[in-house]
């Protein structure tokens, strides 16, 4: 065999995830470029003789997952890493320590994956901000260091337009919320505080200042982050203004260009999800925190955050939130989570996330029950569930049994699991 022909992979008899072909049912790799996808006879001659075709035994063959980790504080303790072996291409790191964060993508990248690392460090000008020493073309800020909604405004304003200036992406990180707080009427939260990434709150007089450095003694980072002084809804609402004090300050166009995101995001009114698409802000949330079937509506683009150890359960999340307003289709959530998630990212591939010829060849191989198309209940046909109407199919996720991942490839090469067999 050449050297060749030992880049060259056939898959056949499978359910393959593409919206060039929705019947398609073999693959064809070469290097690390998805060749072709379509029916089987057809990728046996494309692939001719010289290459023994792997026989998929009615898998399904997706995109991999993109998931979403917070690195807490100084530590270089990532805890439970998102895997390959799970289904993962690739792993987003929000982290406020340039060296922890840089330890990090290190583990994700060992493991196979793409790392996809964003500093979170709050700047008041371009001048600050140093493109050569980021390591990608996007810069975070978080917004729980602040527990004065006109500091919080004015902080994210000034990020915001020199992020603009300076032709990068601003990613505003809003704070988890941790279980058992509850705010009151008057949106005071009647427990806890501190910041998501560990830099102590500023108040009115300004005890940490814009940009303060982590203490390596704090926790933070996770799903257990603490939360800001601020309720949910008065940080939003901050983080619009803010958004709007800028693109004002900077004009719509250079604003638009830059494809600015706010991540964590939680409970939003109708007013909010139509601002949010007048900004031309991107949401990342988890599934069930916030209103997907408005969003969609608005016309906001949405990306799902999870680090699950199956990120088929952060899917069936969304399409069976307990409201109906949280709740978006199966196809919808699994581009939030795949080719939704690498667009939200600034200078990635026009193709990536999606099994298409020319896309790099980073998908995973899934052991499923069925395949169909899954609509939420109470959220409008957003596509049809007829075989004619061509809509590509997934896994169904509508028993306790998730999809078990079999094989993981990243750019062409198998980094977790094994190979279908001839």
């Amino acid at each position: 065999m050449t050297a060749a022909q030992q880049h060259t992979r056939v898959w056949l008899n499978g359910s393959v995830y593409s919206p060039a072909d929705p019947f398609a049912t073999a693959l064809l790799v070469t290097g690390s470029t998805l060749a072709w996808v379509g029916s089987d006879d057809a990728a046996r001659s494309v692939a001719g003789p010289q290459v023994t075709p792997g026989d998929l035994r009615a898998a399904v063959v997706t995109p991999a997952f993109v998931a979403h980790h917070r690195v807490a504080g100084a530590s270089r303790d990532a805890g439970a890493l998102p895997r390959t072996e799970q289904g993962y291409g690739a792993v987003e790191l929000l982290g406020a320590d340039a060296e922890a964060l840089a330890a990090v993508a290190e583990q994700v990248v060992a493991d196979g994956a793409h790392a996809l690392p964003v500093l979170v460090r709050a700047v008041t000008g371009e001048a600050e901000i140093a493109t050569s020493e980021l390591p990608s073309p996007a810069l975070g800020f978080d917004a729980a260091a602040h527990t004065d909604s006109a500091a919080l405004r004015d902080a994210a304003r000034h990020h915001l337009v020199a992020c603009t200036r300076k032709g990068i992406q601003a990613v505003l990180v809003l704070p988890e919320r941790p279980a058992g707080v509850h705010y009151s009427n008057s949106g005071s939260p009647t427990t806890g505080g501190g910041s998501t990434f560990g830099v102590a709150p500023t108040t009115e007089t300004g005890s940490a200042g814009v940009g303060s450095p982590l203490t390596a003694d704090t926790p933070g980072g996770g799903a257990a982050a603490s939360s800001s002084g601020l309720a949910p809804n008065a940080v939003t609402n901050a983080l619009l203004e803010a958004a709007q004090g800028a693109r004002d300050e900077v004009g719509e166009r250079a604003f638009r260009a830059r494809g600015h995101r706010l991540v964590g995001v939680g409970p939003l009114d109708d007013e909010q999800c139509e601002r949010l698409a007048e900004l031309n802000l991107t949401v990342s949330c988890r599934a069930g925190a916030a209103p997907l079937r408005e969003l969609s509506r608005a016309g906001v683009p949405v990306t799902l955050m999870t680090d699950a150890s199956n990120p088929w359960s952060a899917v069936k999340d969304a399409l069976e939130a307990p409201e109906e307003r949280l709740r978006t289709s199966a196809r919808a959530a699994f581009l939030a989570l795949t080719r939704g998630a690498w667009r939200a990212h600034p200078g990635g591939s026009a193709l990536a996330g999606q099994l298409v010829p020319g896309a790099e060849a980073t998908l995973a191989v899934w052991d499923a029950e069925s395949v169909m198309v899954q609509q939420a209940q109470g959220t409008g046909a957003s596509w049809s569930t007829d075989p004619r109407a061509r809509t590509p199919v997934l896994p169904a996720l509508d028993d306790a049994r998730l999809p078990r991942c079999e094989a993981t490839l990243v750019a062409g090469e198998l980094v977790a699991g094994t190979e279908p067999r001839p």
